[in-house]
């Protein structure tokens, strides 16, 4: 299992939890537990950077997800209320839209990966997967003196 598919795949979870937890639990509730999510994606992201085997693509959203983390946390310290719940419940969101981007990249260079097609700009080449082996050229017909070729 990969490194992208198990961060992603935790980030989404987790912040699926709290999407929920926004309409079932008391505003303090949420508040820390939107302070956790934070915490845990800042954390996930910033060990996420040492691994160097990372496209670009998913460093760049491993960078936003740490900004909106910085944001979650800051956010669910100073703002009380009504005003909590609705914040956690976008910031949320937001952690959900970046795993699935992610995890959505994660196969797209999977299946080209497959399928044989060369990975574009920024995307890691190191993927082990089986690729169809390539069908031998057709042998060529050899040439008339005349300019018509020759039908077997």
């Amino acid at each position: 299992m990969s490194s992208r598919f198990l961060t992603n795949a935790v980030v989404a979870l987790a912040a699926g939890f709290v999407v929920v937890a926004t309409q079932a639990f008391a505003t303090p509730v949420v508040a820390w537990l939107a302070f956790a999510l934070g915490v845990a994606v800042l954390g996930i992201a910033l060990v996420s950077q040492l691994d160097r085997s990372r496209p670009v693509i998913q460093r760049m959203l491993d960078g936003v997800g740490a900004v909106l983390a910085i944001w979650t946390i800051v956010a669910s310290l100073v703002f009380v209320g009504s005003t909590v719940l609705w914040l956690s419940f976008a910031e949320a969101l937001g952690f959900v839209g970046l795993a699935f981007a992610g995890l959505t990249l994660r196969e797209i260079q999977a299946w080209r990966a497959e399928h044989a097609i060369s990975p574009v700009r920024g995307e890691f080449t190191g993927l082990r997967l089986h690729r169809p082996a390539e069908q031998p050229a057709p042998a060529a017909t050899p040439a008339r003196s005349d300019g018509y070729a020759t039908v077997a």
